[in-house]
């Protein structure tokens, strides 16, 4: 049984959601992979969470929301923002729907996680796995560095410094173009076989340290 605080929450909620202003963005409780300029995902998350709340909105929604380790970034000429997806079942649907309709496990998943990485200053977007995203975001912004020689580990020193030190200033000039060695560039990382996640920020040129497998490790 509701308390009166409880009851009157929900009346205020009630009140706050019918002042609201006729909606004319985005669909809200449903996934969409079409082009849409961050400010869009931005005002159908707020919409959603003022008529929902937060608590379980990730799950609920299925809608793209700020993703929490990569805000909004200028990189070069071209802009980044990071969105994420939880396409999932809630937890312990599927167990819900064997107990109450008897029909064995019955998976309504419309997919899984999925990261959207966009540049609103070209009306770009990619929609994959958060790698998959962060590499297509550089063919599109940094054509041509999947050729770039990989920086050795020994002289990274295990993602410790972003900053340009002169030992590895010596070595990006040497190796590097000049067109690479620009604000918000990328560098590539010998990696081992884990912690290969592309990591933002974390180049001394202030773009990505980009992952790669240490010689003899599995991709």
């Amino acid at each position: 049984m509701n308390t009166l605080m409880e009851m009157i929450d929900d009346l205020i909620h009630e009140a706050d959601v019918a002042a609201l202003p006729e909606w004319n963005g985005i669909p809200l409780g449903r996934p969409t992979f079409t082009y849409r300029h961050p400010d869009e995902l931005d005002a159908g998350w707020d919409r959603w969470i003022a008529l929902h709340g937060h608590f379980n909105s990730i799950n609920a929604s299925h809608m793209w929301h700020r993703s929490y380790t990569n805000k909004h970034r200028q990189l070069g000429d071209h802009t980044i923002d990071q969105f994420d997806i939880d396409l999932r079942c809630a937890a312990g649907a599927h167990q819900e729907h064997r107990a109450t309709l008897g029909l064995g496990t019955i998976c309504s998943c419309v997919g899984n996680c999925l990261t959207q990485l966009i540049c609103s200053t070209c009306s770009w977007h990619h929609i994959g796995t958060e790698n998959e995203c962060v590499e297509a975001w550089h063919d599109h912004a940094f054509p041509g560095w999947r050729s770039l020689p990989v920086l050795p580990a020994k002289l990274r020193g295990q993602m410790g410094t972003t900053k340009l030190t002169p030992q590895l200033e010596d070595w990006f000039d040497t190796n590097y173009p000049a067109n690479m060695r620009v604000p918000g560039a990328p560098i590539i990382t010998e990696r081992g076989p884990y912690g290969t996640r592309h990591v933002p920020g974390y180049s001394p040129f202030g773009g990505y340290d980009l992952s790669a497998p240490q010689e003899g490790n599995p991709e």
